[in-house]
């Protein structure tokens, strides 16, 4: 079969989907990744076929577009950023509507629209039987089903756009304005019917909807997605073991990193030197991952922080006894995925930055696997505070511990790539084996 991967220029993105296209690549089939030419290069590392599709990718224009609304959110706090994660019950409507409207029209849209014409023709002109899309690239889905192709939805993070459309039309009992006030829904539905396609939820969700995260950490959203589990498996890019991490070290060893984007995103209220220094104080390695160019003014540090400007992040997580970090999804996950407690500090990325991580902090802390720390607590002997006491108890690796069970219990994508037929034929079938941990 032919399978086409379609993402935004988002490296991230990317490579949380490259596992499952290895596997699908290695079952024999045909498999290339679609996205705009700025992701080529980290494609072609990976050893699969790109596409090219659309101008290049601006995400820091949208972001500037998106300014504008950064100031419009609950309590008047600036920027509650790209993604939808404050406490959507404490909004009013006017405020969620606006918001809602702010994703769609300054970042979606503006993502989608550039690259549809080309993925379409794509599509058109190769010919795939499945098309799989990460969940921001919803061209993927319009171009799949103007080539009567069948398709996925891939989430590399929190399903929260379908919450905030569940909440909205929670409170529009008239379908008639409920429809006026889905903005992607309408948008949708404009686009796709430039391709001869008629609008259907299997737009905004796939028709199946592939998730990575445990059952105990999605969000409820009911039966409005067709969601089936797949395993995540962690992967960071080409990388070299160095030999100091092929054992665990005399000390607990704890991992402090910011995302692949590092100080880039850091929150200009808050200076990393502080918080390592303050970490440092306990006894324990600090492993820290920056830029080169970024961690010239940490050369101060205690001996027993180490920085480096790349660390593969599975191999670093396997010999940590927690990470610390900023909530994104890919870190969440590779944590869960080894059975790591986390620290989760959000509010230290830039607001325009964040999408779904105060709500990954929140659902992993009710699990008792992670400690959230946000506001007032954002400070660097808070911070120690927490981490002493991640460390010190064994119930965040009971939490911890639990979590990794669960993902083991959920088909891997070799398994998805030996089934892959029937999602093509007509939808997985109601007995699509989900083992149990």
């Amino acid at each position: 079969m032919r399978i086409l991967f379609v993402t935004q220029a988002e490296k991230t993105h990317m490579l949380s989907m490259v596992p499952l296209a290895w596997a699908l690549r290695s079952a024999g089939h045909d498999v290339r990744v679609a996205s705009q030419p700025d992701l080529r290069e980290a494609v072609v590392e990976t050893g699969l076929p790109f596409c090219a599709v659309g101008p290049p990718y601006a995400l820091e224009q949208y972001l500037r577009a998106f300014k504008a609304l950064e100031s419009q959110h609950v309590d008047g706090e600036a920027g509650a950023g790209l993604g939808v994660t404050v406490d959507l019950d404490g909004m009013d409507t006017d405020e969620l509507l606006e918001l809602y409207g702010g994703v769609v029209n300054y970042w979606l849209r503006m993502v989608n629209d550039l690259m549809l014409d080309d993925l379409v023709a794509l599509c058109r002109q190769w010919g795939p039987d499945l098309v799989i899309w990460e969940p921001k690239t919803y061209a993927g889905g319009i171009a799949a089903e103007a080539a009567g192709a069948s398709h996925a939805r891939f989430l590399w993070g929190m399903d929260v756009l379908t919450q905030m459309r569940i909440e909205i039309e929670d409170r529009t009992p008239d379908p008639e304005q409920a429809w006026e006030r889905d903005n992607l829904a309408r948008w949708l539905a404009g686009r796709a019917a430039r391709y001869g396609v008629e609008f259907g939820e299997s737009l905004v969700h796939g028709q199946v909807t592939l998730d990575p995260f445990p059952e105990e950490v999605q969000l409820d959203l009911g039966t409005r997605t067709s969601r089936r589990p797949i395993r995540y498996v962690p992967f960071n890019g080409a990388a070299r073991v160095p030999a100091w991490l092929r054992s665990r070290p005399d000390h607990p060893r704890v991992c402090v990193t910011m995302g692949s984007s590092s100080m880039e995103r850091f929150d200009g209220n808050h200076h990393l030197g502080d918080f390592l220094a303050a970490l440092a104080e306990l006894d324990v390695e600090i492993i820290a991952t920056l830029p080169d160019e970024q961690s010239e003014e940490l050369r101060t540090l205690p001996d027993n922080v180490r920085i480096f400007s790349h660390v593969p992040m599975q191999p670093l997580l396997e010999t940590c006894d927690a990470v610390v970090h900023h909530g994104g999804a890919g870190t969440c996950l590779t944590a869960m995925s080894l059975g790591v407690p986390q620290l989760i500090i959000s509010d230290l990325v830039m607001p325009k930055y964040q999408f779904d991580e105060r709500v990954l902090a929140g659902r992993l802390a009710a699990q008792g696997a992670s400690i959230e720390l946000s506001g007032e607590d954002v400070t660097p002997a808070r911070t120690r505070e927490a981490l002493r006491s991640l460390l010190a108890g064994s119930g965040f690796r009971r939490g911890a511990g639990l979590l990794r069970e669960r993902m083991l219990g959920t088909p891997t994508p070799a398994e998805f790539a030996r089934r892959v037929e029937e999602l093509v034929m007509g939808g997985v079938r109601p007995d699509y084996p989900v083992p149990t941990a």
